[in-house]
């Protein structure tokens, strides 16, 4: 009986330091991704949408396969210009003059929930792509790790948890 005990005790301070080890790697601050539309308006908050899944296409590869934060920092910072350029070229394709931007900034950020994947309010680094004005509605998601981001079958990455998955809580 004793070894029972033992073998008990032992099992969960390995399950104790699984989850909790496990919550230290998954804590790593995200880095938010926020698109600003021009306005308000019906064509505005449309293509807002259009310019999104232009961006989330040309980034999914590089943020799909970065090791970690600091690697997913990196290839943002170095892709600046190139999304940049892809929300320009989508906003010509739909008839629109106005300009985009794109850069990385320190912002913060209301109570977010992802499908059960709550961020709590706080400031957050976060690429910000600003289209014209940057007045209007805006979207925004998590760019790292990458909820927001597609791996090459196009399926949108969903993130399992082992233990919540035995525990029966996901």
């Amino acid at each position: 009986m004793k070894r029972y005990i033992v073998l008990f005790s032992v099992l969960s301070i390995m399950l104790a330091a699984f989850v909790v080890l496990g919550g230290c790697a998954e804590s790593a601050e995200p880095i938010r991704i926020h698109i600003r539309a021009n306005s308000d308006g019906d064509v505005d908050q449309a293509v807002k949408y259009i310019v999104r899944d232009a961006v989330v296409e040309y980034l999914s590869e590089a943020m799909s396969t970065a090791g970690d934060r600091d690697e997913a920092y990196r290839r943002l910072s170095a892709r600046l210009s190139g999304i940049k350029k892809t929300a320009e070229s989508t906003l010509a394709d739909c008839g629109l003059d106005y300009g985009a931007d794109a850069y990385l900034s320190h912002e913060w950020f209301p109570d977010r929930d992802y499908g059960g994947t709550v961020y709590p309010a706080g400031e957050y680094d976060a690429l910000i792509v600003e289209l014209g004005t940057g007045t209007g509605g805006n979207w925004w998601c998590v760019a790292y790790p990458p909820l927001c981001f597609y791996g090459d079958d196009g399926e949108e990455f969903r993130y399992r948890s082992l233990i919540a998955e035995l525990l029966g809580l996901s």
